[in-house]
């Protein structure tokens, strides 16, 4: 498997980053609850990743 560029979102709007970072973390909410766990793990993998693009771009508090 080849490594992810550093910022693999770079390119994405702050507003589209934002409403799939709510999206995922919908996701992620549900299967919490309802499992598979590997599911869950994944969007908050996907997650960290809109959270870390997003504070590059000072959108969020450090």
């Amino acid at each position: 498997m080849t490594a992810l560029p550093d910022r693999p979102h770079r390119h994405d709007t702050t507003e589209t980053l934002k409403a799939a970072l709510a999206r995922t973390s919908a996701d992620a909410r549900r299967y919490a609850q309802t499992g598979p766990k590997q599911y869950e793990d994944a969007c908050h993998a996907i997650a960290d990743q809109f959270l870390d693009e997003l504070q590059a771009r000072g959108e969020l508090a450090p």
